[in-house]
């Protein structure tokens, strides 16, 4: 009998995850019909095209000029998806739900030979695991990232990453075991190669060296650390780059910190508010508040002080006890610890100084994970205990069954809003009203669905904003729905507002209204206010932007357009000033260079016209589209002798 039950024991932890699996796949089901989001129209593009025969594999596999930024393999997981399915986003988010399931079956195996380190949790290692692993798969801020497609980069990343924590715990056994030769391969064959592979579906993998430093300081001791593989492994995987990294920032911190002209906060502000982020993710994690998540969260507020918001401070005293009392239990409760620390370095890409969006439900695909070994690791300080009528093994396993039921139902409820846009933006303007992004894009819908009056309300309720840049983009969008609609008179009090706000610089956002704006009345008119007019307070918005640098990417592509626009009015001085600017401050973007040229030609410097066309001509667009312009550049050219 004894043996029965130690075998039932030992086969619990196993039924627990198998049934954590099928849970999953059942919540999330009616799901995988929803549409696609926000960015998965721009970065599945190249793939449609592919899979239509318009482009190659190579610029389906690689649609932007870096590899890194490309993210080859999470592309070559969405071209596995359309060669096996349907282009449709019911294949792209199973592919999702499956790469999940992966994560949840190696965070288990990750988890189990961590939780046998810890002496205090080492007996119940299987069976705690198996429970943080299903905790993990139905949490509720997962469906975000499970039923976004483009956010497969983040899973490949993460399963990438647990990977290669896996493989070092191995090397670590292994060492231990006196199987040096195999821990040798593991440690600088096997885990680089699944660094690469994370970091090239994600730049976020690049914290597994540092999470395996990490483990290392937690769980094991310097006696038992054998030979020179585990220091020499750190040397060349957490050092070397650490020092690299630390060069770079001194030397040339514009290469990482340059697109901060392209955002209303600087690095002093995004470092204050990060840790409101992570203690808003430490909250949603612990205490999930369904209909409070989503992807409109840019209405998070910037910290521009310690006070300003007061939560600024309280966020940094909290990170601050919480990350020493964490550090305090390593010896009494080293799950604690580890997990509470992993949860912060796996943050460590997108919740640093980098000049990224400050808040996304995403960014805690790998860090719950650590969190929630902190939670479980916290019964290494519970006392032993009994009752008279359940054990305290039994009363454990009836609250983690409730907690994953309420935890399955949340994430449920959340899938069901997730099966239409409608349902996503609704519940969102209830909860996120003053996202820009949100409004936006309901206007935009509401446009494409020629529901004029939806659209212009969005757009006044961004104008009526008590932020600027809010008030800005309301007015733009006011001004281009009067031009659709076919005003006669729009009159110019909208534009006049909108470059009344005097912002140091333009964003992303703005431009996006800006690009809609030029398109339409260059394409369709505006009543009786001409191209030109609508040009020139549009160029007054540029000027104002004097804060941010002619080559950043936001503003040279915002000129490139202006430069088109006054191409379409005719009006070719100003159209070479603009181009001009673009032409220099995008280091010679082709289709800037091609506006400049017909500038030049149409300003009487044909010599100057030539030279630029000679250097596009070195590095032709390759677009179909690029190629016709320039084709078109050449017949104008050509008409000069």
């Amino acid at each position: 009998m004894a043996l029965m039950t130690r075998s039932q024991h030992n086969r619990l932890p196993r039924v627990i995850l198998c049934l954590a699996l099928l849970a999953t796949v059942a919540v999330y089901w009616a799901g995988l019909a929803g549409p696609f989001m926000m960015d998965d129209q721009l970065s599945l593009q190249y793939l449609q095209d592919w899979h239509t025969g318009q482009t190659g594999w190579q610029q389906a596999l690689f649609p932007n000029s870096s590899i890194l930024l490309s993210r080859p393999v999470a592309m070559a997981s969405f071209m596995l998806n359309m060669a096996l399915l349907e282009p449709n986003s019911f294949s792209f988010k199973l592919g999702n739900l499956l790469v999940h399931l992966a994560c949840g079956l190696l965070g288990w195996a990750v988890l189990r030979r961590l939780l046998a380190l810890d002496t205090r949790l080492s007996t119940h290692a299987e069976l705690l695991a198996a429970l943080v692993a299903t905790f993990w798969l139905l949490h509720p801020l997962h469906v975000s990232t499970v039923l976004y497609a483009v956010q497969r980069m983040a899973q490949l990343a993460a399963l990438f990453t647990l990977a290669a924590v896996w493989v070092y715990l191995l090397a670590r056994q292994q060492l231990s075991e006196g199987r040096t030769h195999a821990a040798w391969f593991n440690l600088f064959v096997s885990f680089p190669v699944l660094v690469v592979l994370g970091v090239l579906s994600k730049q976020n993998a690049a914290v597994a060296p540092v999470l395996c430093l990490l483990l290392e300081w937690v769980y094991y001791r310097p006696h038992t650390r054998p030979g020179r593989a585990v220091p020499f492994f750190f040397a060349v995987f957490v050092a070397l780059p650490a020092l690299g990294l630390a060069t770079l920032l001194l030397m040339a911190p514009q290469t990482l910190l340059a697109t901060y002209a392209d955002w209303d906060f600087t690095l002093a502000q995004r470092l204050l508010t990060q840790p409101r982020a992570l203690m808003d993710y430490v909250g949603m994690l612990l205490w999930p508040r369904g209909p409070q998540m989503g992807l409109y969260t840019d209405d998070f507020l910037v910290s521009t002080g310690l006070l300003s918001p007061p939560s600024t401070l309280l966020a940094l005293l909290a990170l601050a006890g919480l990350t020493a009392a964490a550090t305090a239990l390593r010896y009494r409760a080293p799950s604690v610890c580890a997990g509470w620390w992993f949860f912060l370095l796996a943050h460590a890409v997108e919740s640093s100084f980098l000049p990224l969006e400050m808040y996304y439900e995403h960014r805690n695909y790998l860090p719950a994970l650590g969190l929630l070994l902190a939670v479980v690791g916290l019964i290494a300080l519970v006392p032993d205990f009994k009752t008279n009528t359940l054990s305290p093994r039994k009363l454990g396993l009836l609250a983690a069954s409730g907690l994953a039921l309420v935890l399955g139902i949340a994430t449920l409820g959340r899938v069901l809003i997730w099966q239409d846009m409608a349902g996503i933006t609704q519940q969102a303007l209830r909860y996120h009203p003053n996202s820009l992004r949100l409004r936006s894009d309901l206007s935009f819908e509401a446009t494409r669905q020629g529901d004029l009056d939806t659209a212009m309300m969005h757009m006044q309720a961004l104008a009526d904003s008590s932020y600027p840049r809010s008030r800005q983009i309301g007015h733009l969008g006011i001004f281009t729905l009067k031009c659709i609609r076919k005003d006669p008179h729009p009159g110019t009090s909208n534009l006049q507002q909108a470059a009344a706000e005097d912002l140091p610089k333009l964003d992303i956002y703005t431009a996006q209204v800006f690009y809609r704006l030029m398109l339409y009345s260059r394409n369709r008119g505006c009543g009786d206010v001409s191209a030109n007019v609508i040009a020139d307070y549009l160029a007054l918005i540029l000027q104002r932007a004097s804060a941010q640098p002619e080559d950043s990417e936001v503003k040279w592509y915002a000129r490139r357009e202006l430069a088109a626009m006054y191409v379409s009015a005719k009006n070719w001085p100003a159209a070479r000033a603009h181009a001009s600017l673009a032409w220099h401050g995008s280091a010679n973007d082709p289709v800037s260079g091609l506006v400049l040229v017909l500038a030049l030609h149409n300003t009487g410097d044909t010599a100057g016209a030539r030279q630029v066309l000679a250097q596009i001509e070195a590095a032709p667009p390759t677009d179909p589209e690029g190629l016709a312009n320039l084709a078109h550049v050449r017949n104008e050219m050509a008409k000069t002798p």
